[in-house]
């Protein structure tokens, strides 16, 4: 049994007003950003993260202000699944459980104070305190976790979606209440990834009365977490406060947090030299390396840099039902002719990494030698061009390359349109706002998504459900295979660990055969903070650190 442990964790005129003021010591002019890789990519690997030291004593009040690349379109954390979502609802949502701010690795009770599982690992029975009261004051019920529970793992029912909770829910079964504070959930089979996958934050609970009326909570943001949303400026900012009435004690120590939506890379990074925000994005919207180079040279003592792995894979998605991505000749031919090593040089940190992470996945020195990601890229040139002949597309054809607009995933959907040029195909570029080509993959409403996929927790049950299970939340291209659905079902429900890694192994051989998607690289982000930010500890990923309860500022 587990019990609860108090933790010690725009508009262009509104960005320029920000700017306007400059801090007392600001360095010299930064060099252009995103123009160089800090490490080659034969020796590129995953980071060992860094850690803000330890301060004396925690200190309570102050407003964090923070940079997002874009705004939040969705305040719907169970629908969502961008990270301006997580950066900014992880702190007015709860879970059952959470993962630990700075041991990651641990799990630690949220909304829930206790648990219990039963000795054949099939069933959670999860025990809550009385007296929890939603942001608008009304009191939490096992109403609200049965509901929310069962909206995100069957979303369909509920006229919903869930890209996130749907996969990581897999193993329910059922979710039941007991009494007043327990609910009990079922698993269809034990399940090592539940506890893991229910505590990244995806998994938040929501109010039933607000959900049942109005469908959704995509304009309405009501949650039990330590801060509450108090005004939302569309493309401007968003500014949470303090929650007075949270149900752990201590917590949070911020007054609250002010995140300013500065879309341009150049602005939002000199918004952070010059001290206007305190800490950057992560992700596309994260220190370049130019940038993270600065910050260590000319800001030392005012600012650090983050390094860690981002448990994020950039990726191109094939529109499987349409020709000619159907023809797995073509999407080989792609798969094979991609110089990853040319892309890295471009984008920044990264390495060329297996389709799970370390632990279960190939060593970075065998994945090296794969057809695709080998050097030089002759030998995987002629066979691209063989196989495109063989399609019938010896002179390539012309298709269409969706893609988010701006920052580092406008740059990456223009590094697979030149790729794609090597082979004669001629791809139009459709740079859309987020919301709008959330609403395109969905539908399948492209040829082809220049994407990254991030994933919370480094077990690879998320990647296999949502991206290669078919019906999967991100299953975008539409691939479907039974043999693969098996094994990612299998693996699923199996404990041992080195059993578990062989049916990962064939998993991924299996998908190097069909290329239902291809896997270009694994993103390293680095993210900055003043050194007056404290108790902050990144990665790996992006989503658990989310939550800024346990920060606390030092000035």
């Amino acid at each position: 049994m587990l019990t609860r442990k108090l933790f010690t964790v725009a508009s262009c005129m509104v960005v320029l007003g920000l700017l306007v003021a400059s801090c007392a010591s600001e360095p010299s002019a930064p060099p252009p950003a995103r123009t160089a890789v800090t490490k080659p990519a034969s020796e590129a690997s995953a980071p060992t993260p860094t850690f803000a030291p330890a301060a004396a004593k925690p200190r309570y009040g102050g407003i964090l202000k923070r940079a997002l690349s874009r705004d939040v379109t969705d305040f719907d954390l169970q629908r969502a699944s961008a990270a301006d979502a997580s950066a900014t609802f992880f702190n007015v949502y709860e879970g059952l459980v959470r993962l630990d701010p700075i041991e990651h690795e641990k799990i630690r009770p949220e909304l829930a104070e206790k648990w219990e599982g039963t000795a054949d690992g099939k069933a959670y029975t999860f025990t809550f305190q009385n007296g929890i009261k939603w942001h608008d004051g009304k009191r939490f019920s096992m109403d609200d976790v049965k509901y929310s529970l069962e909206r995100m793992q069957n979303p369909k029912a509920f006229k919903t979606i869930s890209p996130r909770g749907e996969a990581m829910l897999a193993a329910m079964d059922r979710a039941e209440i007991v009494d007043e504070t327990h609910v009990k959930i079922t698993l269809k089979f034990p399940s090592a990834s539940f506890l893991p996958n229910i505590a990244t934050g995806w998994v938040a609970i929501a109010p039933k009365s607000i959900l049942e009326a109005k469908g959704d909570m995509r304009r309405d943001a009501v949650g039990t977490g330590p801060f509450k949303l108090k005004e939302h400026s569309p493309n401007i900012s968003l500014e949470l406060e303090k929650n007075s009435v949270y149900h752990i004690s201590g917590s949070p120590y911020l007054d609250g947090i002010k995140f300013y939506v500065i879309k341009d890379a150049a602005t939002r990074f000199a918004a952070f030299r010059t001290g206007q925000v305190k800490m950057t994005f992560w992700s596309a919207g994260g220190l370049s390396p130019t940038e993270a180079e600065f910050v260590k040279r000319e800001m030392p003592d005012i600012a650090a840099v983050y390094e860690h792995d981002g448990l994020s894979r950039a990726l191109i998605f094939f529109n499987l039902q349409r020709k000619p991505w159907n023809d797995i000749r073509v999407r080989r031919a792609v798969d094979l002719v991609f110089d990853r090593q040319a892309a890295l040089r471009v984008m920044g940190t990264g390495y060329i990494g297996s389709m799970y992470m370390a632990r279960w996945g190939m060593a970075l020195d065998e994945v090296a030698k794969l057809p695709g990601n080998r050097q030089p890229k002759d030998a995987d040139f002629a066979e691209a061009q063989k196989l495109m002949a063989e399609a019938g597309y010896a002179q390539g054809f012309k298709t269409t390359l969706l893609s988010w607009a701006g920052g580092a995933f406008e740059m990456q959907a223009v590094i697979v349109k030149d790729q794609l040029a090597k082979l004669g195909i001629d791809a139009e570029l459709g740079l859309v706002e987020s919301a709008t080509a959330d609403d395109r993959m969905r539908r399948k409403a492209f040829d082809l998504f220049s994407h990254s996929w991030q994933t919370n927790t480094d077990d690879p049950d998320e990647t296999l459900f949502n991206n290669y299970r078919t019906g999967g939340a991100a299953n975008y291209g539409g691939f479907s295979e039974k043999d693969i659905d098996e094994l990612i079902d299998k693996q699923a429900r199996t404990l041992d660990g080195a059993a578990r890694k062989t049916i990962l192994a064939d998993i991924e051989k299996r998908s190097r055969e069909l290329i239902p998607v291809v896997d270009v690289f694994r993103k390293i982000m680095m993210v900055g903070a003043w050194r007056e930010v404290n108790n902050f500890s990144p990665g790996p990923g992006v989503h658990p650190w989310g939550k800024l309860d346990q920060v606390w500022l030092a000035k």
